[in-house]
């Protein structure tokens, strides 16, 4: 980490920090809160790791143009280290259907498990059938579409160990 700024003031040193975490730089402050018991004993100190310095003090002088060249110079040579690693970094566990499963799962099960009255009189009671029994046919629709996820799931997962080397 190297310093890239000295602060007198918590306020100003609060909102240069807020200004490079906005630009994507991670920073931190020394010495923030000896300030405000010591005033003028010791300055504030705002922390940028280094290969982000001369970016972060481009920004903090208000020279975004050079600040841009930098990071797009940065940005460049991380794409071809990326490109060439991207088969590597590919996802191999599509785990939102499993989550997608479960959540047709769940409620399915908790309608199923429902006693709905069989024996309905009244000018309703064809009625209350009807929506009982398609109501079961949903869930046990549900439940075989969790099954059909879980399969998909497995084979995909599957199928993309069989293409990385």
């Amino acid at each position: 980490m190297v310093t890239v700024r000295t602060y007198w003031n918590p306020h100003t040193a609060a909102l240069a920090k807020s200004l490079l975490e906005d630009y994507e730089i991670p920073c931190a402050l020394l010495h923030e809160n000896a300030n405000l018991f010591y005033p003028f004993a010791m300055p504030i100190r705002l922390l940028v790791a280094d290969d982000q310095a001369g970016r972060a003090i481009h920004i903090l002088n208000g020279d975004l143009e050079k600040a841009a060249e930098i990071e797009m110079s940065e940005t460049a040579s991380e794409t071809s280290v990326d490109s060439a690693t991207a088969p590597e970094i590919a996802n191999r566990n599509p785990w939102e259907l499993l989550v997608l499963a479960f959540y047709l799962v769940v409620p399915a099960i908790c309608v199923l498990r429902t006693k709905f009255p069989t024996l309905a009189t009244g000018s309703r009671a064809r009625y209350f059938i009807a929506r009982a029994t398609v109501t079961q046919f949903l869930s046990w629709l549900a439940l075989a579409f969790a099954a059909v996820l879980v399969v998909f799931y497995f084979r995909v997962r599957s199928s993309s160990k069989k293409a990385v080397p």
